[in-house]
């Protein structure tokens, strides 16, 4: 009977949490946090751009890796033709 009360006791769901009501949650007054949210407030604007697109500088990253794509796609169709031609013969 005592260790059931002591284990009670010390249950988290022995005392009641708070209402919850308006202005209760706490928010961090830190600089970092502050802008935390002024980006998650830049990125929900329904500006018509994907996600990697709306900073400047994800969007020159963006580009690059196109490009850097692009080319390793063109090499690779370089390769695959010059593995399609037979080989040279030399002696001759």
């Amino acid at each position: 009977m005592l260790g059931l009360f002591l284990a009670r006791r010390a249950s988290s769901l022995a005392h009641p949490l708070p209402k919850i009501s308006k202005g209760s949650c706490l928010v961090p007054n830190n600089p970092r946090y502050k802008r935390l949210m002024e980006l998650q407030t830049h990125f929900c604007i329904n500006d018509g751009k994907v996600v990697w697109q709306k900073m400047p500088y994800d969007l020159d990253v963006y580009r690059v890796l196109v490009g850097v794509v692009s080319c390793g796609f063109l090499l690779t169709l370089f390769n695959i033709y010059k593995l399609t031609l037979p080989p040279v013969n030399e002696d001759e």
